[in-house]
């Protein structure tokens, strides 16, 4: 009798330590997932400001020569076009990445959920078993 009470034990034992590990590795996934994700968003910032800083330069110094207020009016709503553009560019970006991080995030969750549902079936399967057989019998 004690050694299966030290088995059932055991069993439920591995069988949290099952779903623990599966839910650090898939933290630990979504972590990096995460930072990839604001790695690859800062790179793409950067390329955009290095893109823009070229034709910033090339405004400025067109500011400088411009000989009338409506050249440098026009300079200036260049300007502001470049930087909405950006914003706009940044904005469809970070939405993109946030979809990802929601599918992956999402993917995650049900594998979580599958090795719950796998434990749970495992720990209950001969409650379960009995219970079917209560069912047929009765008929």
């Amino acid at each position: 009798m004690a050694d299966t009470k030290i088995s059932k034990s055991e069993s439920s034992f591995r069988k949290a330590n099952l779903y623990k590990d599966a839910t650090m590795n898939a933290l630990k996934e979504v972590t990096e997932f995460d930072s990839k994700i604001i790695n690859s968003n800062d790179k793409y910032l950067e390329t955009l400001k290095e893109a823009d800083s070229i034709e910033y330069e090339i405004l400025r110094e067109n500011m400088a020569k411009a000989e009338t207020e409506v050249e440098r009016q026009a300079i200036r709503d260049r300007m502001a076009e470049m930087k909405k553009e950006r914003y706009q560019k940044d904005t469809e970006n970070k939405e993109f990445y946030e979809k990802q991080q929601n599918n992956h995030k999402n993917y995650t969750l049900q594998i979580l959920t599958s090795v719950a549902a796998v434990v749970g079936v495992i720990k209950f399967r001969k409650p379960i078993m009995d219970i079917g057989k209560k069912l047929i019998t009765k008929r």
